[in-house]
């Protein structure tokens, strides 16, 4: 099979994984069934035959093609929409110190919403999840306001849906030197249990993935607290997710 075509269908399949996992605000894209289908298809005609010899047909190649460019013009729409960007005050200005900059963010964030939760009588963890050490260094300063921005408009939403408390933060772990992660799409994770009424957790929920810029919500786990399910636990991942159009699709997107 040409080696052109084969990459075609890679590409299309880990831009739909790519996008569908990351949940309802590409909706359009999910409910194009046809669409998917003729993916699927691809993928199995390629998969059933591995590398044959034979040329493809042309009515194959321009199919490709065809979906291809339908592929392009949905990714373009889309970016802007789920497009994760630090907002300006938790951003390292030009000229400022990244290690100043950290701790100057993190004391105004301490202080708006571990008092807010304080004074409606909600309980937040006092450093946010953040690590005893501070972060030195551009690229590791930005990390951790990445963070603090997530853990803001989470704990925002909470607060104003009403939950109990936010009992735990637990920050992504720090990847070695050389193995930053890459390509079209990249991820920045935060993990939160949140606790209260389930009407209050959903209402955070909600709230959290209808803000700007988009965070995404990942692997959610509500347990019941009590046995009329009134309270509940619910533990998620919230996603600042990050896309370079310019970078290809890692091939084993495609098998996730």
């Amino acid at each position: 099979m040409d080696r052109e075509v084969r990459r075609l269908v890679i590409v299309g399949m880990g831009l739909l994984v790519a996008l569908f996992t990351t949940r309802t605000v590409i909706g359009a894209v999910w409910d194009d069934r046809a669409m998917i289908r003729q993916v699927e298809g691809f993928e199995r005609k390629l998969r059933g035959t591995g590398e044959a010899a034979t040329e493809p047909a042309s009515s194959d190649l321009a199919a490709s093609r065809r979906l291809r460019g339908q592929l392009q013009g949905r990714i373009e729409l889309e970016i802007p929409e789920v497009q994760y960007r630090l907002p300006p005050e938790f951003d390292v200005g030009a000229g400022a110190s990244p290690d100043l900059r950290y701790i100057e963010v993190l004391r105004r964030e301490q202080e708006q919403l571990v008092r807010e939760a304080r004074f409606v009588g909600r309980s937040v963890p006092g450093n946010l999840g953040m690590p005893e050490l501070n972060p030195t260094g551009l690229e590791d300063v930005l990390r951790h306001l990445r963070s603090l921005h997530v853990v803001h408009r989470v704990v925002e939403s909470a607060l104003a849906a009403g939950v109990d408390a936010v009992d735990e933060i637990k920050l992504p772990p720090v990847r070695r030197r050389g193995r930053t992660e890459g390509g079209f799409l990249r991820r920045h994770s935060v993990d939160f249990t949140l606790r209260g009424p389930a009407a209050a957790i959903r209402d955070a929920l909600a709230g959290v993935v209808e803000g700007t810029p988009y965070l995404a919500l990942d692997d959610v786990r509500i347990e019941r607290v009590d046995e009329d399910g009134d309270r509940v636990t619910a533990r998620f991942t919230a996603v600042g997710l990050i896309v370079d159009p310019e970078q290809d699709v890692l091939e084993e997107a495609a098998d996730r």
